[in-house]
């Protein structure tokens, strides 16, 4: 069994940030192959995520980076911390052993579908509106 990512909600994890390795691709995101499939519902090499350092003041949900979540072997994530491209070595550092949540509800349920999403936040600002209105 693997200490990470633990699930804390739906489709999204916590895990620690590991470190970095140039064995990926700037626009993935490394983890344990064998934690992710232990540990979660993650797709390997197809599931989106969005990061967030806990503790930390992070950009909105959809301003941060979208990562391809990768299986790596056990030497680069022994736990199954999360380890980012060398190319973000200088942006994340100051975080290694920090914990980070992974968000991957957008690619399991708007799956790039944005229709019911601009539709729910026209209807909330509706809503909205007609309470300001009493």
């Amino acid at each position: 069994m693997y200490a990470y990512p633990v699930e804390v909600l739906a489709e999204t994890y916590v895990s620690k940030l590991g470190g970095f390795t140039e064995e990926i691709d700037r626009r993935e995101l490394g983890i344990n192959e064998q934690a992710l499939y232990s540990n979660t519902s993650i797709i390997v090499g197809e599931t989106e995520a969005r990061i967030k350092i806990l503790d930390e003041r992070n950009p909105p949900f959809f301003l941060r980076k979208s990562f391809r979540v990768v299986g790596l072997p056990h030497s680069l994530s022994p736990n199954g911390e999360v380890v980012l491209p060398e190319e973000l070595r200088e942006k994340f550092e100051r975080f290694v052993g920090k914990d980070v949540v992974i968000n991957t509800v957008e690619s399991f349920r708007i799956d790039g579908d944005y229709f019911n999403v601009i539709r729910a936040i026209k209807k909330w600002k509706k809503d909205l509106n007609d309470l300001n209105e009493i």
